[in-house]
């Protein structure tokens, strides 16, 4: 699937409300000015305390964008929190049999590997609305046949491994543990990033991938994005504790890829298959 110019894209607002109307119409406004029309559906600036409409309201939205014929591509607006709550009201049905590109990263997470898990769709880790999501993002959806990692890369331990590519926010993807249908079944390249966590969490966090055996055994090759929001002190440690836990899988391991929470965020097809050659990722 490509997004064509003419094509409508979709967008929802499954976790968390938005304040700035301004940018998001400045947003809208720029991805017509690339030759898209866009759909906003009726639920995407209700108001629920954090969230972005009741249950209902956000699930509503996300169906209808499925079901939505005119639609080639769903947009998130932003990340935030609430995506996890949609995950057992979902008709998986509706996304199997009506596959579309689906953009989202942060907070989506969970939408990605529920899509892949139960539905079987592949979508992609990317900048959403709000955060910057443009030309860019959309020319990588149609013609990415490699991510490359930052100039200031770190290879922390050397070596080959092909998988599918899963992963996303750390933190969310441990908040699905417990719910073993939405890990992978196949081998996979886990990438992870996250923002504004202290580095004892992303230590603990790191832990829970190690003692999720299923998840574990899965695991090839790790790619490490970016933890900002670090303190200076944290940042001189986080390479150490990476390379920890990376010894510890005894895998391929590279360090330094704009997989992140920033304007850099590079779009990962999720649950595509792709080969790490030392630091570089060729998709199969």
């Amino acid at each position: 699937m490509k997004l064509k110019s003419g094509d409508t894209i979709g967008i929802i607002s499954p976790s968390g409300s938005i304040c700035d109307r301004e940018t998001f119409f400045k947003k809208v406004d720029e991805l017509k000015n690339l030759g898209y029309k866009v759909k906003i559906f009726p639920n995407v600036f209700n108001q629920k305390g954090y969230l972005a409409g009741s249950d209902v309201e956000r699930l509503n939205d996300l169906h209808a964008a499925f079901l939505d014929d005119e639609c080639s591509a769903i947009l998130c607006s932003r990340g935030g929190y609430g995506a996890i709550r949609l995950l057992d009201k979902i008709d998986y049905n509706i996304i199997k049999n009506n596959p579309k590109i689906f953009i989202g990263s942060s907070d989506a997470t969970a939408l990605l590997m529920a899509f892949y898990a139960q539905a079987g769709l592949k979508s992609f880790h990317s900048l959403m609305l709000l955060n910057g999501f443009s030309k860019n993002d959309i020319d990588l959806i149609n013609h990415q046949k490699e991510i490359l990692p930052k100039k200031k890369h770190k290879i922390i331990i050397e070596g080959e491994a092909q998988g599918m590519l899963w992963g996303g926010n750390l933190s969310t993807i441990v908040s699905l543990f417990g719910s073993d249908n939405y890990l992978p079944n196949e081998d996979i390249i886990l990438f992870l990033e996250d923002i504004n966590e202290p580095l004892y969490k992303i230590d603990k966090m790191l832990v829970q991938i190690f003692r999720n055996v299923r998840l574990k055994n899965k695991i090839k090759a790790l790619i490490f994005g970016e933890f900002s929001g670090l303190k200076k002190e944290e940042e001189k440690q986080l390479e150490n504790l990476l390379f920890e836990y990376s010894k510890m899988l005894d895998v391929p391991c590279v360090f330094g890829y704009d997989i992140t929470h920033g304007k850099n965020n590079v779009t990962v097809p999720f649950g595509r298959c792709a080969k790490l050659f030392g630091a570089k990722i060729c998709l199969l």
